[in-house]
C-alpha cells in the first residue's frame, strides 16, 4: 500500500472546501497503521516544486500524490511527477470544473477516501506540449481566450465552473474569433488554415462540460485533434449548443468546417503567438508541438473505476 500525500489547494473551488477535506482525511486515517500526509499549497507552483522534491523513500515505497484541489493543481502534482518512477498520482476533484475525473465515471469515486485507499495504479497516457505535459487536453485559439477570461468570472459569487465558461465565452465572442496558424499531423506537408478554436485532446471534456473529442480515452495511446474553421458569429451561435454535446463529430453539415485526426503528434504554428491552455494553465507560444506520451503516468484509480472508451485489449484490474 502506498504512502498516501494529501497535497491540498486552499483555494479551490473559492476555497469552501480545503479545512472540510482536511479534517475528512485525518477522521479517516485516525487508528489506522497506514501511513498518510498533508500539504497544504502556498501559492501558484507550489505544488509542482513539492512533487517534483519530494524525497524518495528508503525502503521502496511507493508514493501515491493525491492533487485535492481543481485541474490546475492536478496539472502541477502531474507535472511534478513525471518522469518519477516511485509514485502514482491521483485527485480528489474540489474545484469548479473537475474535467479529467469524468474520463473515469465522474467525481464520486474520487471523493470516497475508502475506495481511493482500496485502489491500484493504471498506467494513463500524458500530452508532452513543448516541454510541458497536459494530463487531460491541450486547447489552442478562441477556446483558450475562453479559458483566460473565465477565471475572471470565477470571482463573482455564485458563478460556477459551466457558467464562468459560458460567459467567459459570451464576452470573448464579441472580439476577433479565428487565428491563423499552419497545422501538421504526424509530420506531414503542413495545412495552412484560420481555425476559430483547435483542441489535441487525451481526454474528452473540458470548460465544466465541453465535448470536443467525445471517443477519447486517457490509456488508449492515441491523441484526438479537433480544429474548427473559421465561420460567422450567427453560425458559431449555433455551432456551440452542439459542440458542447460533442455532436459536432458525427452533424454531416458541418463536416466542412471541422478538421479532424487521431494520431500521437501535431505541430502548430500561429501567424502571430498563439493563446494555448494546458489543463486550464494559459501560456502564450508561436509554435507548439504536441506528442502524445503512452503510458507515461501512473494513476491512482478508486477501486471499482475505469477508464471511459476503453478498447477492449486495455484491461483494469481493479
Amino acid at each position: 500500500m502506498p504512502r498516501f500525500i494529501f497535497i491540498v489547494n486552499p483555494v479551490a473551488g473559492k476555497g469552501q472546501h480545503a479545512a472540510a477535506l482536511c479534517d475528512r482525511i485525518e477522521k479517516h486515517f485516525a487508528g489506522r497503521t497506514q501511513d498518510y500526509e498533508i500539504y497544504r499549497t502556498c501559492g501558484p507552483r507550489d505544488a509542482f516544486r513539492f512533487v517534483q522534491s519530494y524525497p524518495t523513500g528508503n525502503d521502496g515505497t511507493q508514493i501515491c500524490f493525491v492533487a485535492c484541489g481543481g485541474d490546475g493543481t492536478l496539472h502541477e502534482v502531474v507535472n511534478g511527477a513525471a518522469g518519477r518512477q516511485d509514485c502514482a498520482v491521483s485527485v480528489i476533484p474540489c474545484g469548479s470544473g473537475n474535467d479529467y475525473v469524468k474520463n473515469f465515471g465522474g467525481a464520486d469515486a474520487f471523493t470516497d477516501l475508502d475506495r481511493i485507499t482500496r485502489g491500484a495504479p493504471y498506467p494513463v497516457d500524458l500530452l508532452d506540449c513543448s516541454g510541458e505535459y497536459a494530463v487531460n487536453l491541450c486547447n489552442i485559439g478562441f477556446d483558450a481566450r475562453v479559458a483566460h477570461h473565465m477565471s475572471k468570472f470565477k470571482r463573482i459569487p455564485f458563478v460556477s465552473g459551466p457558467l464562468a465558461y459560458t460567459l467567459s465565452l459570451l464576452f470573448c465572442i464579441l472580439g476577433p474569433i479565428s487565428s491563423g496558424m499552419s497545422i501538421s499531423c504526424e509530420g506531414q506537408e503542413p495545412m495552412d488554415e484560420s481555425l476559430i478554436l483547435a483542441v489535441a485532446a487525451n481526454g474528452f471534456c473540458y470548460g465544466g462540460g465541453y465535448y470536443p473529442a467525445p471517443d477519447a480515452c486517457t490509456a488508449d495511446g492515441t491523441m484526438e485533434f479537433c480544429g474548427i474553421r473559421k465561420m460567422s458569429r450567427f453560425q458559431m451561435s449555433q455551432f456551440i449548443r452542439i459542440y458542447q454535446k460533442g455532436q459536432h463529430l458525427e452533424n454531416q453539415r458541418l463536416a466542412p468546417k471541422i478538421v479532424y485526426r487521431k494520431g500521437s503528434s501535431v505541430t502548430l504554428r500561429g501567424k502571430h503567438p498563439l493563446i494555448v491552455c494546458l489543463d486550464g494553465e494559459i501560456r502564450k507560444k508561436k509554435e507548439l508541438t504536441i506528442r502524445l506520451i503512452p503510458a507515461a503516468l501512473s494513476f491512482w484509480l478508486p477501486s471499482g473505476t475505469v477508464p471511459a472508451n476503453l478498447p477492449a485489449t486495455h484491461a483494469v484490474q481493479n
